[in-house]
C-alpha cells in the first residue's frame, strides 16, 4: 500500500466526528400562521438555553382595512416539549391595575407536537409587542420539514 493511500484513509476518518454531530431539531425558522403570518427563529446558545425571535404580520387589506405587525425576541429555555417565553414590560406600573397592557411581563408558551410542529400560545400582557389586530398565537411548521 503507497503512503499517499494511508495518508488520504487518515484524513477521512479523521473527518467523520465532523459529519456525525447531531443536528438539533429545535434550532432553525418556524413559519406559519395565526391571527396573520407568524415566524419563530430558534437559534441554540448552550444547554437548553435558546435565543428566540417571535414576528407576526398581518398584512393591510385590500378595503383599506389597517395591518398589523409586531415582535419580540430574548431568550429562552425548551426542552423537546418545548418551554415558556417571558419579557419583561419596561412600560409595567406596579402601582397601576393590572391589564393587557399593564402586565409585569409578556409570556408564551412554546410547545413542541409529536407531529412535527410548534404551537405557540400568547397567554398575557403581549399587546404592547404587537397592534390589537395581531398576536403570536399559531401553529408553525420547521423551515426544513419538507427537505
Amino acid at each position: 500500500m503507497n503512503r499517499s493511500t494511508i495518508i488520504a484513509t487518515l484524513v477521512a476518518l479523521a473527518a467523520l466526528p465532523a459529519f456525525a454531530q447531531d443536528v438539533n431539531p429545535l434550532e432553525g425558522l418556524w413559519s406559519g400562521k395565526g391571527e396573520g403570518d407568524l415566524t419563530v427563529d430558534l437559534k441554540h446558545v448552550q444547554d437548553d438555553i435558546y435565543k428566540i425571535s417571535i414576528e407576526t404580520v398581518v398584512p393591510m387589506q385590500e378595503d383599506g382595512l389597517p395591518g398589523c405587525g409586531g415582535g419580540i425576541e430574548g431568550e429562552v429555555k425548551l426542552d423537546r416539549a418545548g418551554g415558556n417565553f417571558f419579557v419583561e414590560n419596561e412600560a409595567y406600573d406596579p402601582n397601576a391595575e393590572q391589564s393587557g397592557v399593564n402586565a409585569r411581563y409578556c409570556e408564551i408558551g412554546l410547545v413542541f407536537s409529536k407531529d412535527g410542529k410548534l404551537l405557540i400560545e400568547e397567554r398575557s400582557g403581549c399587546l404592547s409587542y404587537h397592534g390589537a389586530a395581531c398576536g403570536f398565537t399559531g401553529e408553525l411548521v420547521h423551515d426544513a420539514a419538507g427537505l
